[in-house]
């Protein structure tokens, strides 16, 4: 019964309640992937001990304890931890015009799992909702006693290389063939992952056919994804995919919200400041307070140039035009191509979204940015000399951007 998990636990247990400790010490009790497992000899007495232990210790700390009987006790060794954290629900995802369909969907799944939009593949910028929204699926889920399990694409990896390191690949594949609701973060992270990949693949397969529902999300659209299998990449897009952006409107709610949770007087000329010194992420938003609330006002500088913005005169500069010329409805050959061109480097190397690099070219939906990156990308496969100068802007813009 040792261990320095298991000795903690008993600590936590003894400085609780002295009566659950004595229950305790007369089941078995082992610890596997993180978790404590106590064994029970009778399989009636399962639900009166986690009631127990759920009433002494509350439900956080009674999440991490799986109560099994002992004819399954070789089925514990298969229970997966979730991955989960309470603080991301529906309830205090701020929904707005950038983000509303993402949203939607997402609500949708984890009232119908398996049956609705399934896979869902969520894709956006750094820090504006992507993992709330997936965890929040997880969590309603959870809440109707569905397993779950939420991994980034990198934890995902390590925990199977130690399997296979531990011998234990059979294990690992039961595990996660159990779930109900399989939640995979940063899918970017798969590239060049060869054997992640063929693990995954065989996976979402096995969830698929037996209608288990499978969310993923990246920061970008599966298309755009490198040194990813196309039959991986097929099966990503074989249900719904949804971009999710923040808008003007929504960020000042963010804002609004964020002061409130840390206790800041929410005043316009705060929220002002807030909006100006930060882009559209959620992550970039709290910094700011947390700095706003330990500096004061004067610790945040505003964004003199966006990444956009950058672009848009990096391109002009080297076709010898204006950046209100790419920015106007001029058809000229040279001009235009100069807007395709722009248009192409905001989506690969700021991974502005569409709706966002529509908005800076002053274009009123995001169809013709599409059209234009996808004629640059034909243009730059087939000629060389395309393919050069991208290749020449994406090196300067690196450190720019």
């Amino acid at each position: 019964m040792g261990g320095t998990r298991i000795n903690t636990f008993l600590n936590l247990v003894k400085s609780k309640d002295r009566t659950l400790l004595r229950i305790l010490k007369h089941l078995k009790i082992a610890e596997r992937d993180g978790r404590i497992f106590l064994t029970v000899p009778d399989p009636d007495k399962r639900e009166y001990v986690e009631n127990i232990i759920r009433r002494k210790l509350g439900d956080p700390l009674a999440k991490e304890v799986v109560v099994v009987s002992e004819e399954k006790c070789e089925e514990a060794k298969y229970e997966l931890p979730t991955g989960l954290s309470r603080r991301f629900t529906f309830d205090n995802f701020v929904v707005g015009e950038g983000n509303k369909l993402a949203y939607e969907v997402a609500l949708t799944v984890s009232e119908n799992p398996g049956s609705a939009y399934n896979p869902f593949f969520l894709y956006g910028k750094v820090g504006i909702g992507k993992t709330h929204l997936l965890q929040a699926i997880g969590n309603r889920c959870a809440e109707r006693g569905l397993k779950v399990a939420y991994r980034t694409a990198s934890d995902f990896s390590e925990e199977m290389v130690r399997y296979i390191k531990e011998g234990r690949i059979s294990e690992f594949r039961d595990m996660y063939r159990e779930v109900d609701v399989l939640l995979i973060d940063d899918v970017q992270l798969l590239s060049g992952k060869e054997r992640t990949q063929i693990e995954l693949f065989n996976l979402f397969n096995h969830l698929y056919m037996k209608d288990r529902q499978i969310v993923l999300a990246s920061d970008r659209h599966p298309k755009e994804l490198k040194d990813i299998s196309d039959r991986l990449v097929s099966r990503f897009e074989g249900g719904v995919v949804v971009e999710i952006t923040l808008d003007d409107m929504t960020k000042i709610e963010i804002v609004k919200r964020k002061l409130q949770e840390l206790r800041l007087t929410v005043q316009e000329n705060i929220v002002r400041l807030i909006m100006e010194s930060t882009g559209p992420s959620v992550r970039e938003i709290e910094g700011a307070i947390k700095t706003l609330k330990l500096g004061g006002c004067g610790a945040l500088k505003p964004r003199t140039k966006t990444d956009i913005e950058t672009v848009q005169e990096t391109v002009a500069i080297y076709f010898g035009i204006s950046r209100e010329e790419i920015l106007g409805n001029s058809r000229s050959g040279k001009v235009a191509r100069a807007r395709r061109f722009a248009m192409y480097l905001c989506r690969k190397v700021t991974g502005a979204s569409l709706i966002e690099i529509a908005r800076a070219f002053r274009r009123k939906d995001h169809t013709t940015v599409i059209h234009n990156i996808r004629k640059v990308e034909e243009e730059r496969r087939k000629d060389r000399k395309t393919d050069y100068i991208l290749t020449f802007l994406e090196k300067q813009l690196k450190d720019r951007v």
